[in-house]
This record gives C-alpha cells, sequence and structure tokens, in this order.
C-alpha cells in the first residue's frame, strides 16, 4: 500500500496521476493517488469551477460558453512530433493520440496553428510588411527604423539567427543530445579573439549572459530591433547564451505548430477523465482536491513515512492547517515560484532533531534559483465583426502561410506599443452557434516581460482603489479576469494606432462584446514562462533538482519536483511531461510510453 502525492493539478501533476493510473504494473488497489490543487479548475467541463484547466494553460470561451468562440489565454499549442527526424512535441503528441475526451479521440480534435509568412509590424512610429523590408516601393528603401544597418532590411529573425550561429560555430547542436552536451560545456569558437571586445575564444558559453553577448555583437541598436520585432522580449533578456543560440529558432515565423480545436485546455479535460476511468477500472483511489495547496513539507527521521506535510485552503493559504500528513511519494508538479512559497513557509516551522528543511538547504535554494522567472500578460477581445479585415482599415494583418495553404494562420502582428503581439483567432466556435450569436475573438495584447506593469495598472477602473495587496491577488487562478472599460479603449486606441495608423480612429473599431485578461506575474505562478539563467550547467540542474531530498542528505527521500521549469522545454506542456516521464523511469521504475528516448533524451543526462 503506497501513497502518491501529487502538489499541483496542472499540466505536470495531471500528467503524474495519469501515467501512475494507467501503468499496466505499477499501483495495485491498495495504492492512493491524491491530487491537491490551490485552484478551482473546471476538470469536469460542467461549469463547476471558475476557469478551464489547467496551471498555465487556459483557454477562455466568450462568456464562458464551452461552445463558443474561445482565446488562448495561456499557453497557445504545441510541435507535432516528427519520429523520423527525433524533432517535435514527443510526448504531447503521444498522450493526445492516447487519450479520449468524451470517449472520442481528442486527436481528431488536432488543428494547424500556423503564423504568417508576412507580419505587419508597428515599430517606432513605422508600418512595414515583413516581406517588403530591403525592396525600393514608391522610391523609398523599406527599412526597418533602426541603426543597424545591413540589418535592418531584413527581418529581426535573420539577425537573431546570425547571433545563434555565431555563439554555435563549431558545435554541433542540431538534435537534443547534441544540444545537451553545448548547454554543459560549449565554448566560444576562435572568431571571438576577433570579433569581440568583451569575450575570447575558449569561453563557456552557459557563463555567458545573452542580452550581453547580443549587445557585445550587434550593439545597443541591433539588440532593440530584435527584442522589439522579435514579439517576445523574454527571448532577448540575460539568460544563459547556450540554451538561448539554441532555442531562439523555434519561433521564427512561419513555424509549424498544432492545437485542438477543442482548446488546449480540452487536454487536461481529457487527462483527468482518463484517471477517473483507470481508477475505477483498477480499484485504486484517486481524489482531486480543489482549492487546497502544499503549505510546508519536511523530511521527519522519526515518522514513517518520512516526507510530511501541511496544506491550507486557498481562503487562507497563509495559515496551515492543523495536521501533519505523511506520504510515500511527493511530487511537487508546480512552479518556481510556488516552490518559493512553500519553502518560505517551512522556513518558519519549528523543526526538531531528525526533521529537514529540504527546501532551503543552500545548494536546493541555489537550483531552484537557476531559472528566471517571465511575468506574461494576455489580454482577449471578442467582437461581432471581424473589423480588422474591413474596408477602410489601413494596414491590414496578412494572414498568409504558403506552405500550409493559408490554413489557420492567426498571426502575428508585432508592435513595441504595449499590444506587442496580436493574433487573430476569429470565429473558432464549435458550430453549435447560431448565426447572429457568432463572434470573432482577437488576443489583443500578447506581452512578456515589457509592460506587464503597463496593463497591471489597468485591471482597476478609476473609480477603484485596490483593496487586495498585488502579492495576495491569485487572479490567474481564479480564471480570466473581465476588464473595466479604461483597459478596453487603451486597448482599441493602441490597435487604431497599429491597423489604421491614426490612434483618433479608434472609435471606428466596435466595442468588444468582452474583454477579459490574464496576468500570469502573480501568484502563484509569479510567471508565464521561464528561461535558464546564465553560470549554472544546465545539465547538472535538470538532473539533480528533480530530487530535492536527495541533494539535501536524504539519499531514500521520495520528494520529486516536476515542471516544465527546469526542463529542455521551458515554456511548453512538453517541457512539464518530459521531467515527470523522467522521473517514473529513474526512481520509480516505469517503463516510458515515449517512442525513443535514446534521440530524444527527455532531459540533459551529460556528464
Amino acid at each position: 500500500m503506497a501513497n502518491y502525492t501529487i502538489f499541483g493539478g496542472g499540466p505536470a501533476g495531471l500528467y503524474t496521476a495519469w501515467r501512475l493510473l494507467t501503468d499496466p504494473t505499477k499501483l495495485t488497489s491498495e495504492d492512493t493517488v491524491r491530487i491537491y490543487e490551490w485552484g478551482n479548475y473546471d476538470y469536469e467541463n460542467n461549469g463547476d469551477g471558475d476557469r478551464t484547466p489547467a496551471g498555465r494553460i487556459c483557454s477562455y470561451h466568450f462568456n464562458k460558453k464551452k461552445d463558443q468562440s474561445y482565446i488562448e489565454v495561456g499557453g497557445m499549442r504545441f510541435i507535432e512530433w516528427d519520429k523520423e527526424k527525433y524533432s517535435g512535441h514527443q510526448l504531447v503528441s503521444l498522450t493526445i493520440d492516447k487519450v479520449l475526451l468524451n470517449n472520442k479521440p481528442l486527436s481528431n480534435n488536432i488543428i494547424e496553428f500556423n503564423t504568417t509568412d508576412n507580419p505587419l509590424f508597428y515599430l517606432r512610429g513605422r508600418h512595414f510588411y515583413s516581406q517588403n523590408l530591403g525592396e525600393n516601393i514608391n522610391g523609398e528603401d523599406v527599412l526597418a527604423p533602426y541603426n543597424t544597418p545591413g540589418n535592418n532590411a531584413k527581418p529581426a529573425d535573420v539577425l537573431i539567427s546570425n547571433i545563434s550561429n555565431l555563439i554555435t560555430k563549431g558545435s554541433n547542436v542540431t538534435n537534443r543530445n547534441e544540444q545537451c552536451r553545448f548547454y554543459q560545456s560549449g565554448t566560444l569558437n576562435a572568431d571571438f579573439n576577433s570579433k569581440s571586445y568583451v569575450y575570447n575564444a575558449g569561453d563557456n558559453i552557459g557563463n555567458i549572459g545573452y542580452w550581453n553577448m547580443f549587445y557585445d555583437q550587434a550593439g545597443n541598436e541591433g539588440f532593440q530591433y530584435a527584442a522589439d520585432a522579435g514579439g517576445y522580449s523574454s527571448n532577448v533578456i540575460n539568460w544563459n547564451s547556450a540554451n538561448a543560440a539554441v532555442y531562439n529558432g523555434e519561433f521564427a515565423p512561419g513555424g509549424a505548430f498544432k492545437t485542438l480545436s477543442s482548446g488546449y485546455s480540452s487536454l487536461f479535460v481529457a487527462l483527468y477523465q482518463e484517471c477517473v476511468k483507470a481508477a475505477q477500472s483498477k480499484g485504486i483511489t484517486f481524489e482531486l482536491t480543489k482549492k487546497v495547496r502544499l503549505h510546508s513539507i519536511w523530511n521527519d527521521n522519526n515518522q514513517t513515512p518520512a516526507t510530511r506535510y501541511t496544506t491550507s485552503n486557498s481562503s487562507n493559504p497563509d495559515q496551515a492547517l492543523d495536521e501533519n500528513i505523511g506520504t510515500d511519494y511527493a511530487f511537487l508538479a508546480m512552479s518556481p515560484n510556488a516552490l518559493e512559497l512553500v519553502a518560505r513557509a517551512t522556513r518558519y516551522n519549528k523543526l526538531k532533531d531528525g526533521q529537514t528543511d529540504i527546501l532551503n538547504k543552500d545548494n536546493v535554494q541555489n537550483y531552484i534559483q537557476s531559472v528566471i522567472e517571465q511575468p506574461s500578460y494576455k489580454v482577449a477581445m471578442f467582437f461581432k465583426t471581424e473589423w480588422w479585415k474591413a474596408d477602410g482599415v489601413k494596414y491590414k494583418p496578412d494572414l498568409i502561410n504558403k506552405k500550409h495553404n493559408n490554413i489557420n494562420v492567426f498571426g502575428p502582428t508585432i508592435t513595441d506599443l504595449p499590444l506587442r503581439q496580436v493574433y487573430y483567432f476569429g470565429d473558432n466556435s464549435t458550430g453549435n452557434i447560431d448565426e447572429n450569436d457568432k463572434v470573432y475573438g482577437i488576443l489583443a495584447s500578447y506581452d512578456d516581460m515589457r509592460f506587464t506593469q503597463f496593463w497591471e495598472e489597468l485591471e482597476l477602473s478609476t473609480k477603484t482603489r485596490r483593496t487586495t495587496p498585488l502579492s495576495r491577488n491569485y487572479q490567474p487562478l481564479e480564471g480570466a479576469g473581465k476588464a473595466p472599460d479604461e483597459m478596453m479603449r487603451m486597448l482599441k486606441l493602441q490597435l487604431a494606432k497599429v491597423h489604421y495608423d491614426d490612434a483618433n480612429a479608434a472609435g471606428l473599431i466596435p466595442d468588444p462584446e468582452e474583454t477579459v485578461f490574464m496576468n500570469w506575474g502573480l501568484n502563484p505562478f509569479g510567471a508565464g514562462y521561464h528561461a535558464w539563467a546564465a553560470h549554472y550547467d544546465i545539465c547538472d540542474v535538470m538532473q539533480q533538482i528533480r530530487t530535492p531530498g536527495k541533494m539535501a542528505g536524504i539519499n531514500d527521500s521520495n520528494i520529486f519536483i516536476v515542471g516544465s521549469a527546469y526542463s529542455n522545454d521551458q515554456a511548453w506542456v512538453e517541457g512539464a511531461f518530459c521531467t515527470v516521464e523522467s522521473v517514473l523511469i529513474d526512481y520509480l521504475g516505469m517503463k516510458t510510453i515515449a517512442q525513443n528516448t535514446t534521440d530524444y533524451p527527455l532531459i540533459c543526462g551529460c556528464k
């Protein structure tokens, strides 16, 4: 008889439960799988919850009507697995192939999520389309408005790619095994002896900040062009240069992505349904307790099992309940910020002899802090018309993708205004909506890091004083927030500048039927995604952070940290699944569902 306790019912937590419950040999009817989830997610998709599941995935349907059009206000997509090239998201693709949603194959709902070949840009007050860069139109050269000659006649992706190629020159980084070795021991090539004032050949690339490197090679204007025109400020922050050089290519416009027509959240509805069915068929106890969080956790050699924890209710998350619970296996399926909330609470426990505060050991804390938290912000708007396609709109999004026959091309439009990126979802309702009730959605602002506070101050109207401190504002757990009129009008003001070249044209844009926002920088998530910091051996962190108890010197500890933050696929559901799968294989002796872990290591295993 064993207890498997999972703290966090997001992607990593649900995947853990599903794998345990569906493994043919691991669990028996005497075992228990229990999930504690701080939020109140609608796992059954029946309206019994505050928002769709799970974690940083949230498909928001207009007016919360599940047949209506939706916008992904969290993670949006995955890369379909190519077993011949060992590329894409293997575990997400295989999981979707295996599970049922309402007794029908979820894989039936896979659709393309394509980006345009010709993004519209509005940068430093100028409009241009990507494909026009470097051309002479009406006697004027089309250049991005940045003083970086040679670079500004081409898309910023070319500059970013050139920097990546310079960093990786002389190293093989075409597959995951090679990339892992590069993260650990990649060094700058001989070109840097003549091309860099700051760095030298032989310097460990993982010990260099990417922003530092970019400035050294492209100057401030080159860096600003990449930061603005790349769309994602987070891609060019001062993170680990080795990882950045490999990772940035995934975000080039025209990349092939997939999503689910039922919304990405439906994957986690399906996983929950599969957990319930598997538990019932095997007679295994499966419990999911919502609105309860892990408060503190420690090891106690005086008790059996030695892993002890306390919980707290979401109504008073800082106050531990009067209980001391033991479990045989503990999976901390939570973000670094949520881990720190637990560590902070555990710090003040009055531990006795034989008890160990695992999360606050220096080496564990150091590795918990090995990633950079990247706040992100999304605002969704639903309209009665696709006004961005109407006559009179001066700069329309050019939603084309020749490779994919212009199917499901959602954007983006990119700007240095606080909007940052705009995606045009349109009408993606189920087909059960009357024509008169249809709405058309846009992700009106997809911002990461740079402008999150700009939007945060618009969450409250001018008639409202703040009564809840930001540290206790759990909006992303509670679901998309209703935007006040001031936020709606600010969005229209900027959309008018982008599409009409005239802020005064904001009145030409109809008022939306609904506007909602998601502030992923708030607790407990603390970020929309994460990036590896410089000066860490990424391979060693991936391996060791999974078992913080062993790092603290407790060799028989069964406390595991899982999730995308400490993975090979940060910011993707795939990263969460891979860290879980690696733990189940390496520490619980389970057989993997992956087709190939030789050419596609789940996490880095460098020595």
